[in-house]
């Protein structure tokens, strides 16, 4: 992967993670508790995905806790900087979650 190409996937990867912050906050203030789901945007690194991940608030803040791992709908994820990982929860309702690579969080 080029730099340039690296630095617009984490680039894209803030963004989609700073709006889902926001959405998660937006769902607190509506009364959504950590057992009922929100709808998030995934995590991708690419700018045009648009869809919707369907998330318990407990499971998004797990996630969030990583700074490496990120919520991605199954088959988003790029192999060559991320892993799908079962460790954090166990993602089966269409989303799955990754962590990068050491390489790609320096």
């Amino acid at each position: 992967m080029t730099d340039e190409r690296d630095e617009r996937v984490a680039h894209n990867e803030v963004v989609f993670r700073r709006a889902n912050e926001r959405l998660r906050d937006d769902w607190r203030r509506f009364g959504i508790g950590d057992e009922e789901k929100g709808l998030f945007l995934c995590e991708c690194g690419d700018v045009t995905c648009k869809q919707p991940v369907r998330v318990r608030l407990a499971d998004y803040e797990t996630v969030r806790a990583d700074s490496a791992a990120f919520l991605l709908i199954p088959g988003h994820e790029d192999e060559a900087i991320e892993s799908v990982v079962d460790d954090l929860i166990a993602a089966t309702d269409g989303f799955v979650v990754v962590r990068k690579h050491a390489k790609a969080t320096a």
